[in-house]
């Protein structure tokens, strides 16, 4: 008898969660796309971070004269202060 009892409350709860099966498709769908766009975020403030570390890491640099590894330098410096900028 006590089984019973028991199988037929799974039952109600089973019959329960198919009733809301929908609404809780959709949460986790929000939950989801939340998530994401969370993470997203977090990638870009890291991204932006590291750009601005790496330029603060690199020291000024005269233009003239200027040897290659001098030269990749600034041109490193160039293109991610040109990225800073357009995030």
């Amino acid at each position: 008898m006590f089984k019973f009892i028991i199988i037929m409350k799974f039952m109600e709860i089973f019959a329960c969660l198919n009733d809301y099966a929908g609404l809780l498709s959709l949460l986790a769908v929000l939950a989801a796309i939340i998530v994401l766009y969370r993470i997203y975020r977090k990638q870009r403030k890291d991204e932006i971070q590291s750009i601005k570390d790496e330029l603060d890491a690199m020291e000024d640099v005269s233009l003239f004269p200027m040897s290659s590894s001098e030269r990749d330098l600034y041109t490193r410096k160039f293109l991610l202060e040109k990225r800073l900028k357009r995030n």
